[in-house]
């Protein structure tokens, strides 16, 4: 039956309900990005073995042939405490990681993922943080050579296309890493950015020196700001949450910092780190700073925007069936800064970021505040 012009039809939706149709799917987006923007804000669970000593920053090449242990007696080890997962939640959006993770099945790599990066770097996973025994006949090597300012990639303004997956719904944002410096100082911001809730900010500012960036503070800005100072006079590093105070180790950096340091490590002197090579660095997050261990896990192609190049891949290994396992692929063709940056939660959830366009910035103004030098507790 026809209808007079003008009304609407009684069998089909009308544009009400069409309209809170849309708005449901919305907000049901909006809900699972502010859930797991919060990937972002990974740790790893502290080694008891590792943090019972300050570690200085090393680097551990492979060996060229396997070590020979002494067939003298040795005294048993220790026996080590086991770090038991933290009572409360990191925040409201890290809880269900939190309860997720602790599930005993095992992580299987992401589709996405290729098999031979995983493999490569699998060994390096479950092999002590220690150097092999033929290492402790030899100086300890540091881990970052000296870095010219040159070393350095230039200031610059890179935009990345990010995907993510929590609780078996994929979805998309855009991310952004802006990295200016001079001579003297640096700031590197992490940007995510998604329709109709603005976007959250992961911040890192600091000094340069001959061994690169010396942290002074890193920050997230969402929904208020939370943040990790670096007290180097006090050689302590102090968190805005009440997490207890870490001691500030030779070579530390926080969880951003440590994207640019590996660029300049690799710039400098990319030679020095063939596959293999392990890293273990003091990285601060917003509430701990605790060793973590890097491995170099060799090349990779990489598509950014539709073009295949050669990246260099590390990844910084799990130390425990709590921790985030993070991946990073530097570009030589862009002064080596991050291609890509993936960071896989035990539950499955994941953030990928990929590079799709890069533009040169105006380096940091000489006279720019770049954080606070001391904090008090």
């Amino acid at each position: 039956m026809s209808h007079p012009t003008g009304t609407h039809d009684p069998t089909g939706p009308s544009r009400r309900t069409l309209w809170v149709l849309a708005l449901a799917v919305a907000l049901v987006h909006l809900a699972l990005l502010l859930g797991v923007t919060g990937t972002l804000d990974w740790r790893l669970q502290p080694n008891t073995a590792a943090v019972a000593v300050p570690l200085k920053t090393r680097m551990i090449s492979p060996p060229e042939a396997p070590a020979v242990r002494p067939a003298t007696a040795q005294a048993p080890p220790s026996p080590v405490r086991r770090t038991a997962p933290l009572a409360e939640p990191r925040d409201s959006e890290s809880t269900n990681e939190t309860t997720t993770a602790q599930a005993p099945a095992p992580v299987e790599p992401a589709a996405s993922e290729p098999v031979s990066a995983v493999a490569s770097a699998a060994p390096a996973a479950s092999a002590p943080v220690e150097a092999p025994a033929q290492a402790s006949t030899t100086p300890a090597t540091a881990s970052w050579p000296t870095m010219a300012l040159g070393a350095l990639p230039p200031s610059s303004l890179a935009r990345y296309e990010l995907t993510g997956m929590d609780k078996g719904f994929t979805y998309y944002a855009n991310g952004e890493l802006r990295w200016q410096h001079n001579p003297q100082a640096y700031a590197l911001t992490l940007t995510v950015k998604a329709f109709l809730i603005g976007s959250r900010n992961w911040r890192s500012t600091g000094l340069i020196d001959g061994s690169g960036l010396s942290p002074l503070k890193f920050s997230d800005t969402w929904r208020g700001e939370r943040a990790s100072h670096f007290d180097r006079e006090q050689k302590r590093i102090v968190f805005s949450g009440n997490a207890p105070v870490a001691t500030l180790q030779p070579g530390a950096q926080d969880q951003i910092s440590l994207y640019m340091q590996l660029a300049g490590a690799m710039a400098g002197d990319p030679e020095r780190y063939p596959a293999g090579t392990r890293l273990q660095v003091q990285t601060a997050t917003l509430r701990d700073a605790v060793p973590w261990l890097l491995v170099m896990a060799g090349q990779e192609p990489l598509d950014v925007a539709g073009q295949t190049m050669t990246t260099t891949k590390w990844v910084c290994q799990p130390r425990s069936q709590y921790d985030a396992k993070v991946e990073i692929w530097l570009s030589p063709r862009h002064a080596w800064m991050p291609a890509r940056i993936r960071i896989t939660q035990v539950s499955g959830s994941f953030i990928d970021l990929t590079l799709r366009t890069m533009e040169p910035l105006p380096s940091l103004p000489v006279d720019s505040s770049v954080g606070e030098k001391t904090t008090s507790s």
